[in-house]
């Protein structure tokens, strides 16, 4: 990806072939200028084009302000705030016992640490159920370690959330389970179909792939017995089912041919990329690459008729409705997804389960729900920030990344890939899925 150039000290000018597209890198507004328009613009003002991009907002005038200001104002404007209005979703974490030793996971398995107890299933139920009375939807997760391994407490939560949507007046509860697909019962199978559950199957690739970073705890490939429950889920009526691809070292080259293994092969339409997690401290992939492989998986994915989305879809959406993507630790409605943890502990952060500073109880949070502001993203967080076209989309390392890198100064690879993103989005801007 080459480095854009400034033009008049507020929009980054990206070049290819002659052509250009300039972005706002605040307002999100881009525009695309031809050959011809490069040449004219490159000029003595005023040329047509100058007065044309000025037609467009697109003007040399006016103070050059602190960009990373510019987008505080922007959000003010805009309604958008950083702060979790209310937890709305929780990632219920069973047990963390699992049958298999997957290399790259972000949960420490198979501990020894008990598992949920029902009373603080209850508890925790019970809290999520009284903070969302009478609104429209509450989300659970069943996650692990493996979750299926305590199917009984699955299938109490999932009796005692029927209960609970009554008591409180909220009108749906949306449920999903993330597996590693390699046990299955049929009694599970028919509860998940009675519940119309949302099943997250992690499959990084064909057997040579998967088999690289995920293995029973036996040591053996489990592939065979995956495949077997993918086509069982499949042919259940009334599962959503969809697949949750790990970038790693196996895959990372190959991330386009896998899609395509998943949709052709294992017959999964719907494919959610993680995005990498610098649980070492620091990412453990390029960052361009990976938005560039994310791009090819995306376009193969759309041309077997299925979706595919990763954080490049965050660039898509940003400029699709000029509006930041920032805020990756809440939902569209500013509500927040935590994790429901053994000890009657929670996590703000559904993917960190040890960072002090997101723990609490249910009955601090009762007390204090401006505790909910400890996961709150700090948007922009370096001056560097300021100099980047990807100002609005990526804003800055989360709070979780700023726990796990030990500061606010974001990983290189990061920053590549963010902008990476944007670039790849400003040129083909096709808009969300």
């Amino acid at each position: 990806m080459a480095v854009p150039r400034m033009l008049w000290g507020k929009y980054f000018q990206y070049e290819r072939d002659g052509e250009a597209v300039l972005l706002d890198p605040v307002a999100l507004d881009s525009v695309f200028i031809d050959s011809g328009e490069v040449h004219d613009l490159a000029g003595v003002p005023p040329t047509t084009t100058h007065e044309a991009l000025a037609g467009l907002g697109f003007t040399p005038g006016g103070p050059e302000a602190d960009r990373r200001e510019a987008l505080h104002d922007r959000l003010r404007l805009l309604g958008l705030d950083r702060t979790p209005r209310r937890i709305s979703g929780l990632r219920v974490v069973l047990t963390d016992r699992c049958n298999m030793a997957c290399t790259y996971c972000f949960v420490d398995t198979n501990s020894g640490k008990p598992d949920l107890t029902k009373e603080e299933l209850s508890d925790g139920l019970e809290f999520l159920f009284e903070q969302n009375a009478g609104h429209e939807e509450v989300s659970i997760q069943w996650f692990g370690g493996e979750p299926t391994i305590r199917f009984d407490l699955m299938r109490y939560g999932d009796q005692l959330a029927d209960d609970l949507s009554d008591r409180y007046d909220v009108g749906r509860v949306r449920r999903t389970v993330v597996t590693n697909g390699a046990r299955l019962t049929g009694e599970a199978l028919d509860h998940f179909v009675a519940y119309e559950y949302g099943v997250g199957i992690s499959i990084d690739g064909p057997p040579g792939i998967n088999s690289a970073h995920r293995l029973l705890l036996g040591g053996q490939p489990a592939d065979d017995r995956i495949r077997r429950n993918v086509a069982r889920f499949i042919e259940a009526d009334g599962l959503h089912v969809g697949c949750n691809l790990t970038p790693t070292a196996a895959n990372i080259g190959r991330l386009a041919d896998t899609v395509r293994w998943i949709i052709d092969d294992l017959g999964l339409k719907f494919i959610y990329v993680n995005t990498p997690i610098p649980t070492a401290g620091r990412w453990q992939v390029n960052g361009a690459d990976l938005a560039r492989e994310l791009y090819e998986a995306r376009q193969a994915a759309f041309t077997r008729g299925g979706m595919l989305f990763s954080v490049l879809d965050r660039a898509f959406q940003a400029l699709d409705t000029r509006r930041p993507m920032l805020f990756d630790h809440m939902q569209g409605d500013r509500t927040l997804n935590a994790a429901l943890l053994p000890g009657n502990r929670v996590s703000l952060c559904d993917i960190n389960f040890t960072e002090p500073s997101f723990l609490h109880t249910l009955d601090e949070l009762r007390v204090d729900p401006g505790l909910l502001t400890g996961v709150a993203k700090k948007v922009a967080p370096m001056p560097e920030c300021g100099n980047c076209p990807a100002l609005a989309i990526c804003g800055g390392p989360s709070r979780n990344e700023q726990a796990l890198i030990g500061g606010s100064t974001p990983d290189p690879e990061m920053c590549a890939f963010y902008t990476s993103t944007v670039e790849i989005a400003v040129w083909d801007n096709t808009g969300v899925q």
